[in-house]
């Protein structure tokens, strides 16, 4: 049913789409001049070609007013030699000596004074590349998908800066490679679409740029002026060969309280190769795909869904915007330990492909359902692959298809589906999705999940009387997996946006049947279908006020699961104000009728095998910066909630505050704190503390050490876990993780770790914790690009 609407739907729609106004409001080309010049990147510019270039004004405020003059002038300089795009700009201010600006590793400056170009190498208002600098020379570089409404900080270039602050504000300059630019080189002359943007950080956060921002016009990308100018510019090339070197030495406590200890070494190689201007190949050969960062901590107690965690492997990061679609179906966080990967990305005038394989040690899998979803693993190596065909049919219509598959010896999962985005106007948009999955399971996989000791007894389903809460062996995991023939299932998204500038409107429909996986992606719910309609109203001050933009928001939205059985229905609506010092604040009410645990397990069955609960929850958070080098921000909770492992409803108080404190221009503190405590038949069940504590010292924007800390304390009270022995509750448990890392970095991928780090546990005090993993590891790698 979904599939016809949408395609209908489609199908008309794009009848009409072809005149949708989409032109740019900004018709004057900028000229980039062609130069043979020796530019030393030092943000001096006293090189005699800046004297001559042609300044372009950047002196309109975008955000968070609507296009008013700026007070202060901003101005951009850009020059080209065929290989490089170079950028300068000087950037007047009142009071130089307010100028927020750190030394910090690449991608973290969001906050400081920036400055830099955003640049849609095809001029289709798909894609946009944005490279930032503040004064200090930190880099912050991503890309920006106007198909997704994605913008990521993930993709790193190679590529010079350097910021210099001055008497009266100061100068930044970069040199932009053409290597690392996607671009049709088979033109003449390259026309890009481009913006300058500056962020200017006071009591007010100004959004500075040279062109004329339309706020009915929600595609930002779609407004960027046209720029000339690389004659015959070829990509060439671009052969990057990085080799990398890991060693490790680690030491474990056994349950005797006896340490062992296990030295390990690891040799890979990447390559990064433009095999023709328009395809580049990425290959990888026995790679470290550890992650040297450590993950953000997560709370996971009452949480019955997996939790997401962010890519960060370079890998999987260069061209993944050429995977992306409505649904996650490219979650390369499962995939751990490959012996090798490639990938093939490319894009031929209104086209783009994509397509990697991997061979994977490992096998671990999300194993979805509507009331909760776990990881599952399989024995033996595993195989992964995904291809992403995208077509720009014209300005306003982009079609694409999708393929992942995913395979074991006795398992395999394949994912074929197709997807639309629809622009109706500068204000309105329809998006589809249709997929289908095919999918196999190996003859004893629900064993993992069954709680009995003789996994037999999960074969058949009891009686629903020998089966009560919490007294039987199966799980909706079980009952997900135990089928072990070859079955078949489907989901699919439709979803119309109205977005002007004081109005938003939307609906959405998504379903994802009991049948339907998707293991290469992330999708943690089937058996899952949810219609959602929601409304924004806008108000936005005029200049000198002390608050800059109102909202209210309200939505509703219902979830059955496929025999139309209620799995949810929540009404929502919150206001939120921005203002002075950066400041955000939101108010948000939710009115929630859901249903808890499933009552007889070896049943899937929602009406008659769950109590609907009615839930009524008050959320409040914080955005502020009170004065320069200080971000506060804090979430606080109240309301009903669920606990599910005792199937009623209970009251939670959660409390999220972060502090982030720029001491000096060198030293940042990070201060995570997450509080939860959840009260049900008028007793506290339990109390789950975690802490998450990062300091870094930056020696220089190439170097810096950083200590972390992660501490968990959960308290609970044995007496309140209902259908449970006590005796099998621990009351208290302590987790500490500590992390001491030196890093260097002359570019994303040359680079020297060196890192300790420890865990250590305990039930009682701190005091009493035991240390049971250390562990010192090396990481160098280094790019030579030809």
């Amino acid at each position: 049913m979904l599939f016809r609407l949408s395609l209908l739907l489609s199908s008309f729609l794009w009848i009409f789409s072809s005149n949708a106004n989409n032109s740019h409001i900004n018709s004057e080309k900028i000229i980039i001049s062609n130069v043979l010049a020796d530019i030393k990147i030092d943000a001096k510019l006293d090189e005699e070609i800046w004297q001559q270039a042609k300044p372009i004004s950047m002196n309109n405020i975008t955000r968070p007013y609507d296009n008013i003059a700026n007070s202060f002038n901003t101005q951009a300089f850009m020059v080209e030699d065929g290989d490089t795009l170079y950028v300068a700009f000087i950037a007047d201010d009142p009071d130089p000596k307010n100028i927020r600006a750190y030394y910090r590793d690449r991608d973290k400056s969001w906050g400081d004074d920036l400055i830099g170009i955003k640049i849609d190498t095809f001029n289709d208002h798909r894609l946009a590349y944005r490279f930032f600098v503040n004064p200090l020379g930190a880099q912050v570089d991503g890309i920006e998908n106007e198909i997704t409404k994605n913008e990521s900080d993930s993709w790193d270039g190679i590529w010079d800066s350097a910021g210099r602050i001055t008497d009266t504000g100061y100068v930044v300059e970069m040199a932009l490679p053409l290597r690392m630019l996607n671009f049709n080189d088979e033109l003449n002359q390259q026309t890009w679409g481009i913006e300058l943007v500056r962020y200017y950080p006071r009591d007010i956060m100004l959004r500075l740029s040279n062109i004329y921002m339309d706020r009915n016009n929600k595609c930002e990308v779609c407004q960027h002026v046209e720029a000339t100018g690389f004659k015959q510019a070829k990509l060439g090339s671009n052969i990057t060969v990085t080799p990398s070197l890991v060693l490790s030495s680690r030491e474990q406590r056994d349950e005797n309280a006896n340490w062992y200890r296990e030295n390990d070494s690891n040799l890979s190689l990447d390559v990064r190769w433009g095999v023709t201007p328009n395809t580049l190949l990425n290959a990888t050969l026995n790679p470290d795909f550890s992650t040297v960062e450590t993950d953000n901590a997560q709370l996971s107690i009452n949480n019955t869904f997996a939790l997401f965690n962010e890519e960060k492997r370079p890998f999987f990061l260069d061209n993944s915007d050429y995977f992306d679609s409505h649904y996650d179906l490219v979650y390369t966080r499962n995939i751990n330990a490959p012996n090798f990967g490639a990938k093939l990305t490319g894009k031929y005038s209104d086209q783009t492909v994509a397509f990697f394989i991997t061979d994977d040690d490992q096998t671990n899998i999300l194993i979805p359902g509507n009331r909760g979803s776990a990881i599952a693993t399989i024995d033996g190596k595993s195989k992964g692959s995904a291809f992403r065909y995208r077509k720009n049919v014209n300005t306003n219509t982009t079609l694409g298809l999708t393929s992942t598959y995913r395979s074991n010896d006795d398992y395999y999962n394949l994912v074929n589906g197709f997807d639309g985005d629809i622009k109706l106007s500068n204000t309105d948009t329809l998006k589809f999705q249709y997929l289908q999955s095919t999918t196999h399971y190996p003859e004893d996989f629900y064993q993992q999940f069954c709680q009995s000791d003789d996994p037999q007894d999960c074969q058949q389903p009891p009686q629903s009387e020998q089966c009560d809460l919490y007294q039987c062996d199966f799980n909706e995991q079980v009952l997900r997996t135990i089928d072990d023939t070859r079955f078949t299932g489907n989901a699919g998204i439709l979803s119309y946006t109205h977005n002007s500038k004081y109005w938003l409107y939307k609906a959405a429909y998504e379903s994802q049947n009991s049948g339907f996986r998707g293991d290469l992606g992330f999708i943690p719910k089937i058996d899952s279908n949810k219609f959602k309609v929601g409304g924004e109203r806008r108000w936005f001050a005029e200049p000198d006020q002390w608050w800059t933009q109102f909202e209210i928001y309200s939505d509703y939205d219902t979830t059955h699961n496929d025999d139309g059985e209620l799995i949810e229905e929540e009404f929502d609506i919150k206001t939120s104000i921005e203002g002075i010092y950066n400041s955000w604040l939101q108010l948000a009410y939710t009115h929630r009728n859901a249903v808890g645990s499933r009552l007889d397990k070896s049943s899937l069955a929602i009406d008659g095998n769950t109590t609907m609960f009615k839930q009524n929850v008050w959320q409040f958070n914080t955005h502020i910066k009170p004065i320069a080098g200080v971000t506060i921000d804090s979430d606080f909770i109240y309301g009903d909630k669920i606990d599910f492992s005792g199937n009623r409803n209970g009251t939670t108080y959660e409390v999220h505050p972060m502090l982030k404190w720029n001491i000096n221009s060198h030293l940042e503190m990070k201060l995570k704190h997450s509080f939860s405590k959840l009260d049900a038949d008028g007793a506290n069940k339990y109390i789950a503390r975690l802490t998450d504590l990062r300091t870094t010292y930056q020696f220089d924007l190439q170097s810096f050490l950083r200590f972390t800390m992660i501490f968990n304390n959960t308290s609970r009270n044995p007496d309140n876990y209902l259908y449970q022995d006590s005796d099998d509750i621990d009351a208290n448990t302590k987790d500490l993780n500590l992390e001491l890392l030196y890093g260097y970095k002359f570019n994303p991928q040359t680079v020297f770790y060196l890192g300790y780090s420890e865990h250590s546990q305990g039930e009682d005090n701190f005091d009493n914790m035991e240390k049971d993993d250390k562990s010192v590891f090396l990481k160098l790698s280094y790019a030579s690009i030809h």
